[in-house]
């Protein structure tokens, strides 16, 4: 049925009036639905933004209680250094006393030494009795130690009394060591271990005097350059050449005639170290894998840190030597770079367990394999297991490597009427 002519231009006029509106509207439409969509990703950064804002005031939480940690723990290390400068001053001003009664004895008095508390005073009163005059000094040094991951455990300073023996324009530094009694060899649950560091068994050490360092290439040269004894001598047989690195490339011959060659110098006789006095140096009263603790870390020993001991994380590997003192540590008894660097050469002949092992610090020398020689402490290149204070380890006598080099020892010297000194 056909609308009326007039109410059909009115739904006419009525749907165009609303097709009006419809494109109006449709564009605002359009611009609220994209607004919404702003909102909800606005709402997203939003709650992202206070999620990382949550875990940036936790870890400010974690800083800021790691930092008053660490103040109360430098508190403490201040309190114990004011402490320990408070002993020094006191031991300084008692050794300067002894120092005055020794000048004024005309004939010192040769003391035996006893095995277990002597103490580095009464080894220069006691032990150091024939050979030339040398002059007895003080040195003041650090002690490191650390935990299991390798952090700061304890840092203290520390002092013993030394002597320089003056080779050419070097000095050769040599430490009073006192005697002592020490478990040799390792415990059974020490990680690392190996069969041939037992038994574990009790050693007396009789006071001695050892190489602050190992033999520098200076040191080598100057005695190199002295008439031979038993052999020539290559005056420059390192690989990693510098005046101040350990020499290496030498074998154990090679270490004999030095000592030879520094006794016949300085009238002192001077040796390799027995293996057990080694060890013995090396702990300095420890009884950990090492002197710094139950690991260590390539900021304190030259090896190959991209291997770990214990949780300590991995670390540097050098690839080469470094310059003796590098790490500026020692153990308690004032000796450096004890673990790693260079091996060094021991007296003793290779046996492959400590059965029937001498209990004196004596060197072993009954053995069938005579050119089999003894080497301690590991080198630059070694995993840090092999670095352990109870690592045992042998070369041919005539062998000579990039890793291989040593420390001398003395037995006795004498003291020179002068006035103690100090040296940090």
């Amino acid at each position: 049925m056909a609308l009326i002519p007039e109410v059909s231009l009115k739904e006419q006029a009525r749907l165009e009036w609303a097709q009006k509106i419809w494109a109006m509207l449709k564009p605002a439409r359009e611009q609220v639905q994209q607004f919404q969509s702003q909102l909800q990703e606005a709402d997203q950064t939003i709650a992202q933004l206070h999620s990382e804002l949550e875990q940036a005031n936790q870890q400010c939480q974690k800083l800021l209680a790691t930092l008053q940690h660490r103040e109360s723990d430098l508190a403490n290390l201040v309190s114990k250094s004011d402490q320990l400068n408070h002993e020094l001053s006191d031991l300084q001003r008692q050794l300067e006393q002894t120092n005055q009664l020794q000048v004024q004895s005309p004939t010192p008095e040769l003391i035996e030494a006893e095995s277990q508390a002597q103490t580095p005073l009464e080894l220069e009163q006691s032990q150091i009795a024939t050979a030339l005059p040398i002059k007895v000094q003080t040195l003041i040094f650090q002690v490191v130690t650390v935990d299991t991951q390798g952090q700061l455990a304890s840092c203290y300073g520390s002092e013993v009394h030394y002597f320089q023996e003056e080779l050419e324009n070097v000095a050769l530094d040599m430490i009073i060591l006192p005697g002592g009694v020490f478990w040799m060899g390792s415990k059974e649950t020490e990680q690392g271990r190996e069969s041939h560091e037992e038994p574990l068994h009790q050693v007396t050490i009789e006071p001695f005097c050892m190489g602050r360092f190992t033999i520098t290439q200076a040191q080598w040269r100057a005695i190199a350059n002295l008439p031979s004894i038993n052999r020539s001598l290559n005056p420059d047989p390192a690989h990693t050449k510098g005046e101040n690195q350990p020499v290496e490339q030498v074998s154990w011959h090679d270490a004999i005639e030095f000592c030879a060659r520094l006794t016949k110098l300085t009238r002192r006789d001077y040796r390799l170290p027995s293996e057990a006095e080694w060890e013995y140096a090396c702990r300095a009263r420890t009884t950990t894998p090492f002197h710094f603790g139950e690991t260590i870390t390539p900021e304190l020993a030259n090896y190959d840190g991209s291997y770990i001991y214990n949780l300590e994380p991995v670390g540097q590997y050098r690839q080469r030597t470094v310059p003796v003192g590098s790490f500026q540590v020692a153990n308690a008894f004032g000796l450096c770079d004890m673990h790693g660097n260079v091996w060094e050469w021991c007296a003793d002949v290779w046996h492959a367990n400590y059965q029937q092992a001498p209990c004196d610090g004596s060197v072993w020398e009954q053995a069938e394999l005579q050119e089999h020689r003894l080497l301690r402490g590991g080198s630059w290149y070694c995993l840090p297991s092999l670095c352990r204070s109870a690592q045992r380890h042998w070369d041919k006598a005539d062998h000579a490597g990039s890793g291989i080099g040593f420390r001398v020892v003395c037995s006795s010297v004498r003291q020179g009427e002068s006035q103690m000194t100090t040296q940090h």
